[in-house]
């Protein structure tokens, strides 16, 4: 949906979760689609969302998160979500666009 406004500000969006990847794509088959690569953090479990302080340790999972990596790999923004409605793409590319 806000995809090509994010790549308007030359970045991409990246789901991940600690599902395998059959389940991963059973889930985006059953919302018809997700327009964005989800990446698979199976194994070693919750690794890299560990790595960003992201993972949940007690459901195993990571958080419902926005990470924003620049081109040098620098962590310039992260915010974690109670739910998915609470995340807003637009304040998160107007965060993107003042970096």
């Amino acid at each position: 949906m806000h995809n090509a406004a994010f790549e308007e500000v030359d970045t991409q969006v990246l789901g991940i979760s600690c599902d395998s990847k059959a389940a991963q794509s059973a889930f985006s088959g059953s919302l018809g689609g997700i327009p964005y690569p989800i990446l698979s953090d199976f194994y070693p479990h919750g690794e890299v969302s560990d790595s960003y302080g992201v993972f949940d340790e007690k459901r195993g999972t990571p958080k419902r998160a926005i990470v924003v990596v620049d081109k040098k790999g620098v962590i310039k923004f992260i915010n974690t979500y109670r739910a998915a409605m609470d995340l807003n793409p637009i304040d998160v590319l107007e965060t993107i666009k003042s970096l």
